[in-house]
This record gives C-alpha cells, structure tokens and sequence, in this order.
C-alpha cells in the first residue's frame, strides 16, 4: 500500500494544512484494474484557503479530450527516413474536411542519449551526475499461440531464437509474453532465459485449419454476418469433402458458421486483451519500447473498434507495435489438398473461385496486425518466409518520425469509423506510413476519469513535459547499511497556474504524484497528493513570491531508482513532469 506525509513548506504558515491520503490512480503491472484504497484521515485540520477534500476536475471535457494522435513515418525511395520536415509540410483530412493540426513534433527515438543518474552522497547536500545506466531499448516479443499452428510456430520460434542470439545489444531488455498469457517472461537482459522461454511455448489452437472440414473464419463471417450465397457454397464444399457426401443443408452450414465466427472471436479478443496488457505495462519503461507480434494471423473483421482502440493506446504510451506473420509465404489454402480426397465439389462455383474466396480469407486473418503496425509506425512483414529478416526489421526503431494530433470539431458520440487522409505539401517521390482513420467514441468521457488517467499516462511515460515551472530534488540519509529514508522535494512556481477568480478568492486544484520505478522500469512505489487552492489575493501574492513546496518520503534499498515527478493543474489540464534518476550507495 502506498502512503505518503504531505508537507507544505513553510510549516508554520497557518494557510497551510497537511493530510495523509491515497488515491486510486496507479495501474499495478500484470494486476487487473486498479488498486482501490479509501482516502485515510486528514491529519490537520482544514483550513479556509488551502482544503485538503480530494480533488475534483475544473476544466472542461471538450478541452482536453477528442484529440487524434497520428503518427507518421516519411520515407524516401531508398527506404531511409526523413526528418526535415516541418508542420506546414503536412495537410491532414478527416473525411475530407482539413483538420488544424494542434500539436506536431519530430521524434528520434534512436538518437536519445542515455540518462545520467543523479546522484546525493549521505550528508553532503549536493547533487551530481553519473553517466547514464538505464535500458535502451525493451522488445516485447508477442507470440499468438491461440491462432498459430504447430507447423508455423515451430518455424517462427526457431527464427526467434536465432534472432535473439544476433542482434540483441549490451543494456537491451527483451520480454516473451503469448496471447493466452501463459508461459510468459518479463523483461530481461538473460537472453538465455529468453530462449528457454520461447521454446515452451506451445500452440493453443481449438481448431487446426487442417481438421477435417474446417471453416475459414472470414468464410464464416460472410456467411453468417453478410449471408454471402458464394461462401455458403465454398462452406459447404469443404464439409462436403470432408464428410465425403453430395449435399450439406444450408441450416447446417449457418449453424457451423455461427460456431466457427464465436470461436474464432473469442480467441481473437483473448490476443487484444493480452496485447493490451503487454502495452500498459511497457507504458511503465524508462527506454524505447515496440512490441513484435509473432501470429499466424487473427481474425478482426468484428474487432475494428477495439483494435483502433489498442492502437490509440500504444501511440498514447509511446509504444511502436510490429507484425510478422509466421505462416510465411503462403498461396491460396489447400483447398486442392481437400479435392484429392474424392469428394464431390459444386461444379456451378469453380474451383478459381472457392480458391480465390480462401485466398482472401487467408489474408483478411492478417488485417488485424498489418492496422496495428501502420497506425503505430511499425513494419508490417508477411508473405515471406524469411521470418528472421522480418523479426530484424520489425524490431529496428525508425530514425525518426513525427506526431501529429488534431481535435476533430462537432465530433459524435456514435462510434462511426473516420477516414483520414495525410498528404505532403510539396514534396514529392516520397513514402507516407500513416493510419487510416479512427473511431469515434461512443460516449463522452467522465471528467474525474478523465483526470486519473491523464495522470497515469504522465506518470507511466518518461518523458520530460514542462507546462509550468517545477524543481525537484531527492535526499536520502542512511540509518545503517541496508536502508535509506529517501525525500523529494517538489517545488511549484505559481506564476504560470492560472487561477480562476471566485468572489474574493484565487481557485485552482493541484495534483502532485512521485513515483519510484527500477532500472527495469519495474513500478515499485509510489505517492499521491492533492491541493485545492481558495487564497484571497494578499496569500496569493505571498505564495508568488516564494512559490510552493512538498514533501515525499520513501524508505528505499541501497541502489539505482528512477524519481518521476507529475504534477497537474486541473483548471487547464497541464502537466509538468520530470525525472531524476537516484543512485543510493550499498
């Protein structure tokens, strides 16, 4: 459980009060949901100008929400990437109506140096720099083993393995996670353990597509989603063949069709959920994160929304999602492997065609991981059986790339699909990777939800914002050799809060939140405070001048911590957030 002391410096100020509470906003790796723990009593008595009630949310939902993130990856002709292009470069249409882009920035994940460590010796005050010991890159290998078959795995953990051996460098942290979340490694630098991991993993497949009489997935959504009379026919041939009879009935083709969409839904959303999971908890990491999808294919055409949804996720936690495809090369399904076995076939369909529709099948089960790749700048490698070329591609990060966002105006709340165009200015012969489009919620969102998780996306990404002028600073003393109380120290200039004048009174909310993560990016404590500001103008005044501080106290192990720092006006949704990485010595 977390616990915290807040103390507003100075201590005598009788505007000040202190309050001990929590709040639920953390999301704990690997945990589902949320720790939920009640507030604890307030240990002073409220005052009229600063309260210690929780916080609740000032600022407007239309402000702050409905923003689009797009990420771009621009490429020349000769596949490198290119990194001069400015926001005037760019037009972007959402359903042909051109969108004002709010944000825009060039990223170059590649070129980020190491973070120093910030390091207090024990009594001496003083901070100094270290040279940088944190991971630089984290690979999730995502292997599907609810959707691969034996023949595919196989081949794709063989490559896998001889991937790991090649090209993982010095201070790179891999993880081997599956879709049914069973036989699952976190993040290591022990590419050992990493190999042993991969080659437990075994294929969970209710049906193997070779089983007698087996129904491609996209078959049966045409048939029991569209009432396709032409995949009735290819459904029934392949029944047919496998039960060596002349007819089957249409009711008994619609019944197996609604069985095969089910099943195959089902264990679809098993792979998104997990898939979800391994992005939330590489939101966490202090490195460059991409995940590579290892996945004979699965079936989304029933899943666009929640796919959409993932892919908003990972752009939000700064993840790059990759696809392999581990059938490799493949042609049109073995239908002809179905026809050697003597069977009749419905000589009014054709064999082009019943091999065309599986064909198509066969590669709608791929859509899925080809839209999560391109709405995230990721690389898309199928229909080749080279997989450990494709692995080595997937798992290269861009040089570079840009991140545009937009607010869609009128937005409703109906969940309709957005096509969305983006173009270059001027320049020609060059290659856009962009999404396609989006989804529109289907309902605003609570404010109060809204809040926690702005917070915890702050929190859990690395990166350094600055909205609004705040210093921290960590100390730690050591009672003996084995332990260290730890404080930070949280400064808030309040020139730029924007307050909001009430009758006599000065308003505004603040949410300050330290966090301390390993070098692993391993989430290992954390506290919450909250400040709700109703000063009269000749407080104000004071506080301008000398600004506003709190303190956290931890009781830590000798050795190296990441210290996140987010703080958050809620009159304007701001946040400040900042690192410092803490060596204590053994």
């Amino acid at each position: 459980m977390w616990t915290w002391l807040a103390r507003v410096l100075p201590y005598t100020n009788s505007d000040i009060s202190k309050r001990k509470t929590t709040l639920p906003l953390f999301f704990i790796p690997f945990a589902v949901g949320f720790w939920v723990i009640p507030p604890q009593p307030i240990l002073a008595q409220q005052t009229e100008e600063i309260s210690s009630h929780e916080v609740q949310p000032t600022f407007k939902i239309e402000a702050q929400r409905n923003l689009v993130t797009v990420r771009v990856v621009v490429r020349d002709g000769k596949g490198a990437a290119v990194d001069d292009l400015q926001k005037q470069d760019f037009r972007l249409f959402d359903d042909r109506n051109e969108q004002t882009i709010l944000h825009f920035s060039l990223e170059k994940p590649a070129l980020r140096p190491a973070q120093a460590l910030s390091v207090r010796e024990p009594g001496t005050g003083e901070e100094s720099r270290l040279p940088g010991a944190t991971p630089g890159r984290f690979i999730g290998l995502f292997v599907d083993d609810e959707n691969t078959k034996f023949a595919d795995m196989a081949r794709a953990r063989d490559a896998a393995e001889h991937f790991l051996t090649t090209y993982f460098q010095p201070g790179d942290r891999v993880g081997v996670f599956t879709s049914s979340g069973t036989k699952r490694l976190d993040f290591t630098a022990d590419l050992g353990k990493a190999r042993q991991a991969l080659l437990a993993i075994r294929p969970r497949l209710a049906v193997e597509d070779n089983e007698c009489g087996a129904m491609p997935a996209y078959v049966a959504y045409m048939i029991h989603d569209l009432d396709d009379p032409s995949a009735r026919g290819v459904a029934g041939n392949l029944m047919s063949e496998c039960l060596g009879t002349k007819q089957i009935s249409e009711p008994v083709v619609r019944m197996e069709a609604m069985r095969v969409e089910a099943q195959a839904q089902a264990a679809s959303a098993t792979a998104l959920r997990s898939l979800e999971s391994l992005i939330r908890r590489m939101s966490s990491l202090p490195g460059q994160g991409s995940i590579v999808i290892l996945s004979g294919g699965f079936f989304t055409e029933t899943l666009r929304h929640e796919v959409d949804q993932i892919a908003d996720l990972a752009l939000r936690a700064k993840v790059i999602i990759n696809s392999v495809d581990a059938r490799g090369l493949y042609v049109s399904p073995a239908f002809a492997d179905a026809s050697h076995r003597g069977g009749a076939v419905n000589d009014a369909l054709g064999l082009a065609e019943i091999a065309s529709m599986l064909e198509t099948s066969a590669r709608r089960d791929s859509d899925g991981m080809g839209t999560l790749a391109l709405n995230t700048g990721g690389v898309f490698f199928e229909n080749n059986n080279d997989l450990e070329a494709g692995l080595r591609r997937a798992a290269a990060v861009p040089d570079a790339y840009y991140v545009l966002t937009f607010s869609p105006q009128n937005l409703k709340f109906d969940g309709a699909f957005h096509p969305l165009k983006l173009t270059l200015v001027a320049r020609r012969g060059l290659n856009v990777q962009a999404r396609k489009g989006y989804f529109a919620p289907s309902k605003p969102d609570d404010p109060s939800g809204q809040e926690k998780e702005e917070i915890q996306q702050a929190v859990f990404s690395q990166d350094e914002v600055r909205d609004f002028p705040v210093d921290l600073h960590t100390q730690f003393f050591k009672p003996d050799h084995f332990n260290a109380h730890v404080g930070v120290l949280s400064h808030v200039d309040l020139h730029q809060v924007q307050f909001r004048k009430e009758a006599d009174r000065n308003l505004d909310n603040l949410a300050f939140v330290v966090a301390v993560f390993d070098l692993d990016g391993h989430f290992l404590t954390g506290q919450q405070k909250a400040l709700e500001l109703r000063l009269r103008d000749a407080t104000l005044e004071k506080y301008l001048r000398t600004g506003i501080t709190l303190q956290s106290e931890f009781d830590l192990k000798p050795g190296t911590y990441l210290v996140r720092l987010v703080v958050r006006d809620a009159g304007t949704g701001q946040i400040t957030s900042l690192n410092r990485t803490l060596e204590i010595p053994y």
